[in-house]
């Protein structure tokens, strides 16, 4: 660690809190608490942990010991929550590598999923509380989401750069027709003409238009994004996938009419794993080149979007489908009262 030239900046997703004597940091599921000189120390400096001042200017500022601020400032990047950077490597258009930024990503989104488990709704479908409409417009909705997946896959394809076209194209090859994996579960209880009728929610359309947006912007930040979506279902962690399991046997259990449904849902998860999808995104990031600060962050912060408009998806379901008596959403029924 250099004493002149090292700059810290303070994690943009921790939270600091102080708290009497001591302050406690929050970062990514985790509490890290500094008491005594420690927390006296951090509470002058806070203020100036934004990446643009180095450690000797930072102390001189705050009037305190520099040996004093190194020391904590080691701590703190040990433990995850502080970024310290040459002055020179805070200025490397090439920081960051595809292998590097894939770590950082899959910390990340396990933290942003969270809210996304916790939702309500899973635990109503699981204890049997759901509502027929409710069940049956996750159905829908689901269906809704693959079925638009050829509008940002083939933006994400058209604006891709060298090493990401491979494999977007190949991608959006393979999910093209998995939409007909849904559409023929809910055959098993509506008629196909009311299945392609059927309309999506608010909700649903912002998360398929949130990424057409990002695709048509940014290629690796839309797949970053996508990615997320890819853990929720199609992973290689074994307890991950006990508990998709567990779902869809409650599921079978409590709504005993969705058992085709069901099939097609377990059908589709197969098909994108026996292709390989969710290793898609790590083969990405070991084929681009390494990515500047800016590319980063934005891809890091398109996934934190992403995350966001999963949950208003749930949200759209629980809240919309919760006073219907009849499912699906039909044009002719949506009109103005």
């Amino acid at each position: 660690m250099s004493a002149t030239t090292d700059i810290p900046l303070l994690k943009r997703s921790a939270r600091v809190s102080h708290r009497e004597d001591r302050v406690v940091i929050e970062y990514l599921g985790s509490e890290l608490t500094i008491e005594g000189e420690g927390a006296l120390i951090f509470g002058k400096v806070y203020p100036l942990l934004d990446g643009k001042n180095g450690l000797e200017n930072i102390a001189r500022t705050a009037a305190v010991e520099p040996t004093r601020l190194r020391a904590l400032a080691g701590q703190l990047e040990r433990a995850g929550v502080l970024a310290l950077v040459e002055a020179e490597e805070s200025i490397d258009p090439r920081a960051v590598t595809g292998r590097e930024f894939y770590a950082l990503h899959r910390r990340h989104s396990a933290h942003w999923l969270q809210p996304v488990y916790e939702h309500p709704l899973w635990e109503r479908i699981v204890s049997g509380k759901a509502t027929r409409a409710q069940v049956l417009g996750f159905a829908y909705e689901k269906y809704h989401y693959i079925e638009g997946a050829y509008e940002h896959m083939a933006v994400a394809a058209a604006n891709a750069t060298p090493a990401m076209m491979p494999h977007l194209a190949r991608h959006f090859i393979e999910e093209y027709t998995h939409g007909d994996i849904y559409r023929k579960g809910l055959m098993s209880l509506f008629a196909d003409d009311v299945v392609v009728r059927a309309q999506p929610l608010p909700s649903t359309r912002a998360l398929v238009n949130f990424l057409s947006e990002t695709a048509a912007r940014n290629s690796f930040a839309y797949y970053a994004g996508n990615e997320l979506l890819q853990m929720t279902e199609n992973t290689s962690d074994a307890t991950d996938g006990a508990a998709v399991d567990r779902f869809y046997e409650a599921m079978r259990r409590h709504y005993p009419y969705t058992g085709r449904l069901i099939d097609s849902f377990i059908a589709h998860t197969r098909a994108d794993q026996k292709l390989g999808h969710e290793s898609v995104f790590s083969e990405m990031c070991d084929a681009v080149p390494p990515l500047t600060r800016a590319e980063a962050r934005d891809a890091l912060e398109t996934t934190r979007y992403m995350a966001e408009h999963l949950h208003l998806f749930m949200d759209g379901i629980d809240r919309a489908y919760g006073p219907l008596t009849s499912v699906p959403r039909l044009p002719e029924e949506l009109g103005s009262c």
